[in-house]
Formats: C-alpha cells, sequence, structure tokens
C-alpha cells in the first residue's frame, strides 16, 4: 500500500476513534518540551537578519531531505535584506552550543501577498545536501481536508511545533502591559489544539487548555493526532499570542503548485 494512502486511512481512523493525545499537551507559552519526538521540525535563524541579541527564530518542517518548508513572510525577511542563504537547525534547543546547522538557498512563494483570502504564505529552504538521519514529514494528498470536512474536522486534535516564545513578561504578574520574552524562544516546543472552521485557504484552530502559540512559531506543522502530516502551517496569530489562530493549508492547489516545484506532491 502506498504511504499516502497509509496515512489518509490512518487520519480518517483518527477521526473515527476521537482521538485524544495519551498525555496532554500545553501548548508553545507555558509548555511542554518536545525533545525529540517531532525530530523533522526545525528553526529558521533570524539573527542574521535582525541581530545576534534577537534569538526569536522562525519554525519550520522538513519535508524531503533537501527541503524545509516554513512562512513565505519569513523567509521574505531574507529576500528584504538581499540574502539567499538561511540556516536551519533541528536540534531541540536552537541555541545549544552543539546545534548543527544547515545551509541553503531560499525560495519564498512569489504568490505571496498579504491577502486575507489566500496569502500563499509558503517559503521553502532548499539544502545543497541531503539532511541524514531525519525522515521527512509527509504533505497531504489534494483536498484532504475538504474530504474530510468540517464535522470529520471537529473530531480531531492537530498537533502543532514550534520553537517560538514560551513565556510572557510584565502583565497582572508582573506590572505594565504583558509583552514576549525573547530569550524564552528556541526551544522545541509542542502544542495541542481544535478545529475552529475552515476556508479555502485556511484551517482555524483553538488552543487547548492554557496554552498558546506565540512569536517565532510561523511556519510550525498542524499535524493530525499523532501522524507526521503537515496538513498545514501555522502563519496568522497575533502579537498578543491569544489561544486562536489560523494555519494555510497545504492540500490546496495553489499551496501544491507551489510546493510541486521542489518535492514530488502527494496524488
Amino acid at each position: 500500500m502506498k504511504r499516502q494512502a497509509y496515512i489518509l486511512i490512518t487520519v480518517v481512523a483518527l477521526i473515527a476513534a476521537v482521538v485524544l493525545p495519551a498525555r496532554p499537551a500545553l501548548a508553545i507559552i507555558g509548555g511542554e518540551f518536545d525533545g525529540n519526538a517531532h525530530p523533522y521540525v526545525g528553526a529558521l535563524d533570524l539573527r542574521p537578519i535582525f541581530g545576534p541579541g534577537d534569538p526569536i527564530p522562525c519554525t519550520g518542517t522538513l519535508i524531503s531531505p533537501t527541503v524545509f518548508l516554513t512562512a513565505g513572510h519569513c523567509t521574505a525577511f531574507f529576500d528584504q535584506a538581499g540574502l539567499t542563504e538561511a540556516r536551519v537547525t533541528f536540534d531541540p534547543d536552537m541555541l545549544s552550543a552543539n546545534a548543527r546547522f544547515y545551509t541553503g538557498s531560499v525560495h519564498t512563494n512569489p504568490l505571496f501577498t498579504h491577502s486575507q483570502d489566500d496569502p500563499g504564505d509558503l517559503g521553502v529552504i532548499v539544502f545543497s545536501k541531503p539532511v541524514k538521519r531525519i525522515t521527512p514529514a509527509s504533505l497531504p494528498t489534494a483536498g484532504l481536508l475538504d474530504q474530510l470536512g468540517p464535522q470529520g474536522l471537529r473530531t480531531v486534535v492537530f498537533t502543532m511545533v514550534g520553537y517560538g516564545v514560551t513565556r510572557l513578561l510584565g502583565g497582572s504578574s508582573g506590572g505594565g502591559p504583558p509583552g514576549v520574552d525573547p530569550f524564552s524562544a528556541g526551544t522545541r516546543m509542542v502544542a495541542t489544539m481544535t478545529f475552529l472552521s475552515l476556508t479555502d485557504a485556511w484551517l482555524s484552530v483553538s488552543m487547548l487548555d492554557d496554552g498558546r502559540g506565540c512569536i517565532g512559531d510561523s511556519g510550525a506543522p498542524l499535524l493530525p493526532g499523532d501522524t507526521d502530516l503537515v496538513v498545514a502551517v501555522g502563519v496568522r496569530g497575533d502579537g498578543a499570542c491569544e489561544a486562536t489562530g489560523r494555519a494555510l493549508r497545504l492540500d490546496t492547489p495553489t499551496a501544491r503548485a507551489f510546493l510541486g516545484q521542489f518535492v514530488e506532491s502527494a496524488p
């Protein structure tokens, strides 16, 4: 049986069984360390753009041995700075002295805009040599989320993995308005969330428990249950790091057209 067919059956089985994680994982803020549970999720180093004093990265996923998928607004930073290469690490701690970085060429979706309908907010880093000892994640078949539909998606618990900010400063406990602590970013964390709505381009989700995705989680993959299937990429949250967000679907014709230039698309 082809791998994509197996993944589709797995997703349907998850829906039918109303699968929940074995142990609830809080989201990126106040969350739970991912460790090596999702080794194909990596951090895109933005310090060449914003300086060594700002360790907040973007997040992304290895989708082939040589292709790392992230948000287009992340790769666009490099375009705007005139940089054609970027560094990525798959170490659970991006700031570790032992973290290994891979350098690749930057490619932003030429259709990337700030449109609310379909911003095309995708970008990839293409490595000159394959990343070894990490099995890439999988991409969805065409129209997978439409096939499942809102009714089916309501029973799915999605997992998001990201390297974003894990702590807020100030607010009711620290005085003044809450703000992000940039030095709390750079560690691979896990979040769980449930379905809110589906449009032609967007998958909207709500975080479980008291967790929140935050700055630095742009490009983070959304995975149904315990699969390695990246059905959407987190690209829209808010500065306040609230508990809802929107992810750009990867099973649409526009997303598949861009990614098909770099990887073999699922059927």
